[in-house]
């Protein structure tokens, strides 16, 4: 099979291996996205095997794009050569891009599937005929799947899935931290909460992804306690709690957005590798993390093999595939 993917997010490292992994399948990949977003830069590169190949293309994205209102220059070109049976929009439905990758699957006779996390606003009419024309929506959490019920064919899975060979634990690294933050400093991230009740916790400089196991493979617990806003919610499965487990790490983390969905049992089975805690409350916040200390070891033990059984890129990777198999046979059916 031959599968374009598409969208502004796949300049990250995390999103161009995980869809190696689905190359490694047996198929024809095509990675599309802009050579430059924000910090990220991505150039032009391929590698191939027995049976399959992943070639990622990076287009200029001209003006100062966001992800609603960007396109890429040259994209029907590539998409011509490439003559995919399915075109992959990683996008939300509102932007701009969406529109211009799904209009050029459809000229090309492709299947088009489109990724979606939006939890807050339901579509527009317009936007509901979009995505009546699909042949398959990934939802990225159970909101999504409920605003974007227009679609005709729907699942509910991660963006990626997580590169549990890059996210382990790193023998030469000791545990020093008892409780760790990673991630950005925002007021959503709940990082001052995390300070009021526990105000010896670690909270290193950003490190980069590939740098990141020998981060977390210092710390007993991570906290990641994010906060909903009236304009923000946590949206994806919570990578930076799982990416943590997959490293020994045991898990604090709020029940704000799509969190309980992935760790509490929505999806899967629950996570016995995380503690879920109510949003907001420092008291609560506190002794989750005393007790989840007490018994971070097996908790991160536990939490590993969770992540790899349920969320690991080849789980993730072949569910995907699953669904790309069923809409290219019904397609063929017709």
């Amino acid at each position: 099979m031959k599968i374009a993917i598409c969208g502004h997010s796949l300049v990250h490292i995390r999103q161009r291996r995980f869809f190696a992994h689905v190359a490694r399948l047996g198929h024809d990949v095509l990675v599309v996205c802009p050579n430059r977003w924000a910090h990220l830069d991505c150039t032009r590169s391929t590698e191939s095997g027995p049976g399959w190949s992943y070639t990622i293309e990076s287009l200029p994205a001209p003006g100062q794009p966001d992800m609603y209102r960007f396109g890429l220059l040259g994209l029907d070109k590539v998409l011509t050569d490439f003559h995919p049976d399915v075109v992959y929009v990683q996008q939300e439905v509102a932007a701009q891009f969406t529109r211009q990758a799904l209009a050029l699957a459809k000229q090309l006779g492709a299947a088009r599937a489109l990724f979606v996390w939006e939890n807050l606003q339901a579509p527009t009419p317009e936007q509901d005929e979009e995505l009546r024309q699909l042949d398959l929506l990934v939802c990225g959490n159970d909101a999504a799947s409920r605003l974007h019920s227009a679609a005709p064919t729907w699942c509910v899975l991660p963006q990626v899935g997580v590169d549990t060979d890059h996210f382990q634990a790193r023998p030469d690294v000791l545990r020093t931290k008892d409780v760790m933050f990673v991630g950005r400093l925002l007021p959503e991230k709940g990082v001052e909460y995390l300070r009021s009740a526990w105000p010896t916790a670690e909270i290193p400089p950003w490190r980069d992804w590939s740098e990141l196991p020998w981060t977390l493979s210092q710390a007993r617990v991570v906290v990641t306690y994010s906060q909903d806003t009236p304009h923000w919610r946590e949206q994806a499965m919570p990578y930076m709690a799982v990416e943590a487990m997959a490293c020994g790490c045991a898990v604090v983390a709020s029940q704000a957005g799509a969190i309980p969905w992935w760790l509490g049992g929505g999806y899967t089975l629950e996570c016995p590798g995380a503690t879920l805690v109510p949003q907001g409350d420092t008291d609560a916040l506190r002794e989750a993390i005393r007790q989840t200390l007490e018994r971070w070891e097996p908790m991160g033990q536990e939490g590993r093999e969770w992540v790899v059984r349920h969320l690991s890129s080849p789980v993730i990777a072949s569910a995907l595939m699953e669904q790309f198999n069923l809409l290219v046979e019904a397609r063929r059916s017709q």
